[in-house]
């Protein structure tokens, strides 16, 4: 509410399907609200969409979100705009910088500790942890080498089976489940949890797992 003060929101509601609505006093700033996102609660991004009554309310998968991640470890000459924003491409596509390391880059002083920055994350790929840097010796000959390590702070529910966020593989609609049978053997379960067995004598059966 104090965040989107500005933009005229009015109420908030939340339905028994976790899905969340917001009313503003004008259509500007509905608008305004959907074209300055990515925003962020708690560092879980929240994907926004118009309402009308022909929306079907329900939770999509998507394949790119945007996650805080900071950057350890980051040698000081790559405390630039360019330097960071080359760095945080090898794990997606950079949005932003946070208010303090913006200004770290620009005046040169400040937390050395790490670097906070915005990256959209793809699902076709897996979260790195590690990042190699090849800085230039003031020389000209040679470089060093530095590893600079990834914190996530938010990682979504990541299936690799449909490489989309939403879900895992656990609870994924393209894995079919599987029971053991009596001779170790995987068998095939059904939609509807039924296995076949096939006994020694009289006819196959069907068993609820």
């Amino acid at each position: 509410m104090n965040t989107w003060k500005k933009f005229g929101i009015e109420k908030i509601m939340m339905n028994s399907k976790g899905f969340f609505f917001f009313k503003f006093s004008t259509e500007k700033g509905l608008m305004d609200v959907m074209e300055q996102g990515p925003w962020i609660i708690r560092t879980i991004p929240i994907i926004l969409n118009k309402w009308s009554p022909n929306v079907s309310l329900r939770k999509e998968d998507l394949t790119k979100v945007p996650v805080w991640v900071k950057l350890h470890d980051v040698p000081l000459v790559g405390y630039t705009e360019d330097g960071l924003s080359l760095m945080a491409s090898r794990i997606g596509n950079p949005k932003m910088l946070d208010t303090y390391t913006s200004t770290m880059c620009v005046e040169a002083w400040g937390r050395p500790n790490f670097a906070r920055t915005l990256i959209e994350v793809s699902a076709d790929t897996d979260f790195k942890d590690e990042i190699k840097v090849a800085t230039p010796s003031h020389d000209g000959q040679g470089r060093t080498i530095d590893l600079v390590r990834a914190e996530y702070e938010w990682k979504p529910p990541w299936c690799s089976c449909c490489k989309v966020y939403g879900h895992t593989e656990i609870q994924c609609p393209k894995v079919q489940p599987r029971v053991m049978g009596d001779d170790n053997k995987q068998k095939q379960v059904d939609a509807d949890g039924f296995q076949d067995v096939i006994k020694k004598k009289g006819k196959g059966v069907a068993t609820m797992t």
